[in-house]
């Protein structure tokens, strides 16, 4: 597990809690959400924020809601917003 100064991103909590330990790809995960894969790589670097309709995409695939996912981001954000 990956130790971390501050909230996780998107992409971190997706490598944690569903790409490591099912072993599935991030191609495959981003089949699995309907999301395009180079569009699901810059989130899971954490490039891309996420807003509605990616976090909607994420709990269709992951089986979580739409708010985990937006929480997770408001989160990060605002922990970056307090750096600048």
């Amino acid at each position: 597990m990956k130790i971390l100064n501050g909230p996780p991103s998107v992409g971190d909590m997706i490598n944690e809690l569903y790409l490591i330990p099912t072993g599935i790809s991030a191609k495959e995960a981003a089949e699995l959400c309907q999301i395009e894969f180079d569009l699901f790589q810059k989130i899971l670097s954490g490039a891309e924020p996420i807003g509605y309709e990616l976090a909607y995409k994420l709990s269709k695939g992951f089986n979580t809601t739409h708010n985990f996912w937006l929480n997770i981001q408001k989160d990060y954000q605002d922990s970056l917003d307090k750096v600048l």
